[in-house]
């Protein structure tokens, strides 16, 4: 299976339109950010397929750390969807840490690669997925990344099946975490909160990285294969709970009784007795 810039467009159309759905359709304005952030990645893919494998081309390098500053701030858009699904004061309390904690992990990972022109000591050399795509030899004293994303240039060009990824960064250190840190921002809320939300995590992983791993195993691929299902991650979760998002957050402010028929009032009550 392979994908292509249509397809990205479609998807991106799609979340543009499941956004748009939970913005004029419910009170849920969070929610409808957190969906809206999910859109701008597949909406980037589109456009990077214009610029593909060109590498000194300055707008293929530009998307690419635009794609790389999305990726960093996943784990806490996909919490705000998360805290925007519910009303419980003691649950949104520990999500206003969570997402605390995701910014401030996002920022530590953005500046991974923001910084590595600036910390040439940390610049062990690397081979990855582009080392092979770009027919280079590697360098001498490098060693192949296990990370994803991580390469020797800024570059999006084509992978297996999809769009790949090839993004600078520093050494892991004490100071330096790894890309190990998104995973752990984003999968670690779901088991220390709510015992339910365990197996909506297990859903994201399955459907999400697990999934990528499947398709290709360019570790500079399956971030973009992975952010290709998301749109679809979203719109089953928002065919599941779509009952529940309109009785808790209708547009009008006022909560839909899942009944038939309207409820008798004490007065008419008494009426019929009455009689």
């Amino acid at each position: 299976m392979c994908f292509t810039q249509n397809q990205s467009g479609i998807f991106a159309l799609i979340g543009l339109g499941l956004a748009c759905y939970v913005k004029f359709n419910t009170s849920n304005t969070r929610l409808a950010v957190g969906v809206f952030w999910f859109f701008l990645m597949e909406f980037l893919q589109y456009w990077q397929y214009f610029w593909i494998d060109q590498c000194d081309h300055p707008v293929n390098k530009v998307l690419t750390f635009a794609g790389y500053v999305h990726i960093c701030f996943q784990p806490y858009f996909t919490h705000i969807i998360n805290s925007a699904l519910t009303k419980n004061p003691k649950m949104l309390n520990q999500y206003t840490i969570i997402l605390r904690m995701c910014l401030l992990g996002g920022f530590i990972f953005l500046l991974r690669a923001v910084l590595y022109d600036f910390l040439p000591q940390y610049q062990t050399p690397v081979s990855s997925a582009y080392t092979k795509w770009a027919g280079l030899t590697p360098a001498e004293g490098s060693f192949e990344t296990r990370e994803w994303l991580r390469g020797e240039a800024l570059c999006t060009y084509k992978g297996n099946y999809h769009l790949s990824w090839s993004v600078p960064m520093l050494d892991t250190t004490y100071w330096i975490p790894g890309a190990s840190l998104h995973s752990f921002l984003m999968f670690g809320p779901f088991f220390v909160m709510r015992k339910s939300m365990i197996i909506q995590g297990f859903f994201l992983w399955l459907t999400g990285p697990f999934l990528s791993t499947y398709f290709t195993d360019n570790l500079q691929e399956q971030a973009s294969v992975w952010c290709f299902f998301s749109i679809s991650q979203i719109a089953i979760m928002l065919f599941l709970i779509r009952k529940t998002l309109v009785l808790k957050w209708s547009k009008n402010g006022q909560q839909i009784k899942d009944t038939p028929y309207p409820k008798e009032s004490s007065k008419s009550k008494k009426s019929v007795k009455a009689q």
